[in-house]
């Protein structure tokens, strides 16, 4: 198809992908409302596409990210905590996606990592 944008296409290459999706959370003014507000640093452009020397800080990112973005598109989610079982916490993000009906063409183990194709 013409119109689709192949960073977002399944195989993209997580580094294009990951420049994007930091161009739009720019747009949403998530240093902001987000990084200042939570108190986190703001992401590199390869920040989710790359393993990281903290993993676990990495996927709390992540994790955090996920759950404020649901939360500026109306969508609260209870009971989420930096100390869940990462495996827990990725079938979470799927479950709440699934409710906004989001479908995610991958399994919630791939986001358990919190980086690569299938965070990016």
């Amino acid at each position: 198809m013409a119109d689709e944008n192949p960073a977002t296409m399944p195989g993209a290459d997580p580094n294009i992908t990951m420049e994007q999706i930091l161009d739009m959370l720019k747009l949403l003014d998530y240093e902001n409302k987000f990084c200042k507000v939570k108190g986190f640093k703001p992401i590199s452009k390869f920040y989710f596409a790359q393993a990281h020397s903290n993993p676990s800080e990495q996927f709390i990112n992540f994790i955090s990210l996920v759950s404020w973005l649901l939360s500026i598109n109306n969508h609260q989610v209870t009971g989420w905590n930096k100390y869940d079982d990462p495996m827990t916490a990725s079938q979470n993000v799927v479950l709440e996606l699934k409710k906004l009906g989001i479908e995610l063409d991958m399994p919630p183990n791939k986001l358990k990592s919190g980086y690569g194709e299938g965070v990016c």
